[in-house]
């Protein structure tokens, strides 16, 4: 089962929503209208001018006031886990209605999480997802084998423009879906850092989903 997260396009249009109900209540009290003033105004001084003094401008470099903003990095496109001989295609995915992360349907490719950073950014967690075993792929898919990776183990992304980042595994847990809470892995803020998740635990057949996920967190290699 593909986790749950608010998506964050829907999140926005209902914020600015509860904005504009707000800002739709009874019209404010005003007080009594001030007196008219019919007294004649007063010219004012004249100001004095000062003489004007040459432009110097050309003699002070001038420099942009705001820092470039970095480079857009690509949407990634593949993911390569060489310790356990493992490739698998990515494509970029967003929320379905019911605000689950899409997955595809073939376990044999993976999604990325596109309104989070992709593989590359300068901060925020890169989410890649994919189911463990599907009918379209005809039995277990790459990420079934997410559980075996180790602390230290190196995982590479790489994206549309064939640029590689390589990521070294800080930790893989198996965590029940209940306890898992998205918002913290669903995120644009803090270090860069690389998730991967996949399904683990035994199979619940009434609710049509396994127990537990396997979350693979790894940050960039130095």
């Amino acid at each position: 089962m593909p986790p749950r997260l608010p998506a964050s396009t829907a999140g926005l249009l209902l914020a600015l929503a509860l904005a504009l109900t707000a800002c739709q209540g009874s019209t404010p009290e005003t007080g009594p209208p001030a007196p008219t003033v019919t007294t004649t105004p007063t010219a004012p001084e004249p100001t004095p001018t000062r003489p004007e003094r040459p432009s110097r401008a050309a003699d002070v470099p001038v420099r942009p006031a705001v820092a470039e903003p970095p480079a857009a990095v690509a949407a990634p496109t593949r993911v390569d886990v060489d310790d356990l001989d493992v490739t698998i295609a990515v494509e970029p995915v967003g929320v379905a209605d019911d605000g689950q992360m899409v997955i595809p349907a073939d376990a044999n490719v993976a999604g990325w999480y596109e309104f989070g950073p992709p593989p590359g950014s300068e901060s925020g967690t890169s989410v890649i997802a994919a189911h463990v075993d599907s009918i379209a792929s005809g039995g277990l898919g790459p990420f079934s084998r997410l559980a075996d990776l180790e602390r230290g183990d190196q995982v590479t992304t790489t994206d549309a423009d064939a640029r590689t980042t390589t990521f070294n595994v800080v930790s893989v847990e198996m965590v029940a879906k209940s306890d898992i809470t998205w918002h913290d892995v669903f995120t644009r803020e803090g270090d860069p850092r690389l998730v991967l998740i996949t399904c683990g635990g035994s199979w619940d057949s009434a609710a049509e989903h396994y127990s537990d996920n396997v979350l693979v967190t790894a940050v960039p290699s130095p």
